[in-house]
């Protein structure tokens, strides 16, 4: 098969969250990562340029004799507020569509609060025709772009279908373009958030290793994977409720046989050098929180962010009994991995985070992790043909 040249990645530079209220979003935020500090812009169409939605351009409002204000067609406005760990690990963009139809509103309007997109790419002006060629021939539309006051071009690219979310490149137009980045306000929520002692190692994960991405067909969204991004070897299990594999599986606290394919990939890593990429997710059989709670409620999409966090044993307990009566957060899925050496563990932080989080467990006392488990299969591009 004859490719173009993969997209670029640097890093996981942030995703997306689209919400209806940001600052209540970035709260809860600064609850679980210790994110108390915000920067805040206030987007409207007065102050992005080139601005289009799913290839419209602004244009001026038809004359259609309609009551009250008559909206422009192709405007739209938001809040965004970012903020970032301690450590730098993790970056998080909260939006909160303000007016007009943009992908955000979209998102919240057909989805609900979640994770709208990832950024992965920050290009120089040249390279991006080549991402444009290359998504273009898989089919791919640019669903949104805006430039925000002479500093940072947008790029928002619909591969939802191939890969379950929004796919974000920037293009700086300055060098030093992070640094002049307006900032209209900021939110400090220290002195508002009171620290709990058994909440404090979330302060110190050291970034999400993965973003948890549910479809119908892992096989087609790796290999789409690949074409897009270059990364050959996935790692595919196929999970399910039996010795070697799941045991004491739980599903919203609840005893579950079932089952799931994924495929696992890296792309890049972060800037304290954890490796960083992708779990997809296809549901077998039984009921599972990716199924009846997710895919079944909304499609596709980005279920769950992997959080690393160093700990041991006893700090591992006493943060789920944070989460569970603090948090508000409990268990909706879990098990044992291969033949108990390790337990996984979703916590449903949707309500506050908009996300599950995935945070694995530590040994046990007196019990060590053995090296990584042979996966069942591999999804192995290198070897692709097309007959």
């Amino acid at each position: 098969m004859t490719k173009q040249s993969p997209i670029p990645v640097d890093k996981l530079y942030h995703v997306t969250l689209v919400t209806d209220d940001a600052r209540s979003a970035a709260y809860a935020h600064g609850e679980f990562y210790g994110i108390d500090h915000w920067k805040i812009f206030h987007a409207t169409p007065a102050r992005l340029t080139n601005t289009t939605i799913f290839g419209r351009t602004p244009t001026a409002p038809p004359d259609a004799g309609v009551q009250g204000k008559n909206p422009v067609p192709g405007e739209y406005s938001f809040i965004s507020a970012t903020g970032s760990t301690a450590n730098g690990a993790i970056t998080i963009q909260i939006v909160q569509p303000t007016g007009g139809l943009s992908t955000f509103e979209e998102f919240l309007v057909t989805r609900g609060t979640g994770i709208h997109g990832v950024c992965l790419s920050a290009v120089a002006s040249e390279e991006l025709a080549g991402i444009k060629q290359l998504l273009a021939q898989e089919g791919v539309r640019l669903a949104q772009s805006y430039v925000v006051e002479g500093v940072c071009e947008h790029y928002y690219f619909d591969t939802r279908a191939l890969l379950g979310f929004y796919l974000q490149v920037d293009v700086p137009l300055r060098s030093d373009w992070q640094d002049h980045y307006p900032t209209d306000e900021e939110w400090d929520f220290s002195s508002q958030i009171t620290p709990h002692a058994d909440a404090e190692v979330l302060k110190h994960a050291t970034g999400f290793s993965h973003l948890g991405v549910v479809v119908r067909d892992v096989r087609s969204t790796v290999e789409a994977f690949w074409r897009l991004f270059d990364q050959p070897l996935w790692r595919g299990m196929h999970w399910r409720t039996a010795p070697g594999s799941l045991e004491d599986t739980t599903n919203n606290g609840q005893p579950v046989v079932h089952g799931y394919f994924t495929g696992r990939g890296n792309l890049c890593q972060n800037h304290l050098d954890v490796p960083f990429g992708f779990e997809i997710i296809q549901p077998t059989f039984g009921p599972s929180h990716y199924k009846e709670d997710f895919l079944d409620l909304i499609g596709p999409g980005i279920h769950h962010a992997d959080v690393r966090v160093p700990m041991d044993w006893a700090q591992w307990e006493a943060l789920n009994t944070w989460l569970a009566n603090d948090f508000q957060a409990p268990t909706c899925m879990s098990g044992w991995l291969r033949n108990r050496t390790a337990l996984f563990q979703y916590q449903n932080t949707s309500k506050s985070l908009g996300y599950v989080t995935e945070i694995v467990a530590p040994p046990q006392p007196g019990k060590k992790f053995g090296g990584p488990s042979a996966p069942d299969y591999w999804y192995d591009f290198r070897g692709y043909t097309e007959e």
